[in-house]
């Protein structure tokens, strides 16, 4: 194997590795997404969600903004 070739495999590989890491995240973060529908809110506090249905216009105070 010649110097260019070894230099031709070594990009070759950074590049799959660059590729390869980019499209892990999108996929962990599409799924991270989609299943967090399923989640109850009590796991989803970390995420500042509360409560799972909006409030209802009874429980809002008279100076909130609809």
């Amino acid at each position: 194997m010649t110097f260019l070739e070894l230099l031709d495999v070594i990009a070759l590989t950074c590049v799959v590795t660059v590729l390869l890491t980019l499209f892990w995240q999108r996929m962990r973060t599409y799924l991270k997404n989609h299943f967090e529908q399923y989640l109850s809110p009590r796991y989803l506090k970390s995420c500042g969600v509360r409560r799972r249905m909006p409030a209802s216009p009874a429980q809002r105070t008279p100076d909130e903004s609809v």
